[in-house]
């Protein structure tokens, strides 16, 4: 019974000693302390096609076992935007022990603009056709390039089963959060091969007050015109343009009617859509 008792105090004082053995090397040998990550302070003002090392311009990375670790810091993320063109990123830093660090600070895209759409035809349908927009209408935009699959329509109260003009909202949201809004009119009319024919350029602008949008400019915009499908050219001076809504000081969206009428009384209307920034 007194070995047995001997053995367990011999036991203890072993298992003792390695403990305090390990807590000691821990404690004095494994590196704990994390990195550091210090920025020069000079703002961060990139392009959006900026790469990660451009993104960390400014920062450096020390450890106190590492030394320099500035070559190690990596974007972590990269937040939605805030305010028109400002995001937050996120940094880090490992040593050779898994310590990290983490960094935060804001960025400004010099060339950022907002995601826009394009018209490649008028909206134009026929009594009871299937309303499309994929056909013709796209969004592109300066991060993420064509986001077309993300355009939604907001709002529209179109009805193909009667002839008019009706406005509908679409919205595209880029990967930083940022949204438009356009509002566009689709015209419901039977149109024959013997109405006149108006083509234009685009369908779809960007204006702001600065923009010059008088007839000579907008006229402009017209490629072709006919008395009907496969009919005689017309003047383009003979091509009214109503811009009677057109509001240049005031954000939003507006029509610009090209109309036009044949020796038959038949009239074709075609809008133009100015989107005033």
């Amino acid at each position: 019974m007194k070995n047995l008792q001997i053995i367990l105090i011999v036991l203890f004082l072993v298992v003792s000693v390695v403990f305090c053995a390990f807590f000691c090397y821990d404690r004095l040998m494994v590196d704990r302390e994390a990195p550091t990550i210090l920025c020069d302070g000079t703002p961060l003002e990139v392009s959006v096609t900026a790469t990660d090392r451009e993104l960390c311009a400014g920062l450096t990375a020390t450890d106190n076992v590492d030394g320099d670790l500035t070559d190690r810091i990596v974007v972590r993320k990269v937040s939605q935007l805030y305010g028109s063109n400002t995001a937050m990123i996120q940094y880090a830093v490992f040593d050779s022990s898994s310590n990290v660090c983490t960094y935060s600070r804001s960025v400004t895209y010099t060339d950022y603009s907002k995601p826009r759409f394009s018209l490649s035809q008028p909206l134009i349908y026929n009594l009871n056709s299937i309303i499309s927009l994929s056909d013709r209408l796209t969004a592109t935009d300066s991060i993420d390039g064509d986001i077309s699959q993300r355009i939604r329509v907001a709002a529209s109260s179109v009805s193909s089963s009667e002839k008019g003009l009706y406005p509908i909202t679409v919205q595209v949201t880029n990967s930083s959060g940022d949204t438009a809004v356009a509002t566009m009119t689709v015209t419901i009319e039977n149109v024959t091969s013997r109405h006149p024919v108006i083509r234009l350029s685009e369908y779809l602008i960007y204006a702001d007050a600065d923009t010059q949008l008088d007839e000579e400019t907008l006229r402009g915009y017209i490629v072709s015109a006919k008395e009907a499908s496969s009919g005689q050219s017309v003047d383009f001076n003979d091509i009214n343009i109503d811009t009677s809504s057109l509001d240049l000081s005031t954000r939003g969206c507006y029509d610009v009617t090209y109309s036009y009428t044949n020796a038959g009384g038949l009239t074709y209307n075609v809008i133009l859509t100015v989107v005033v920034e």
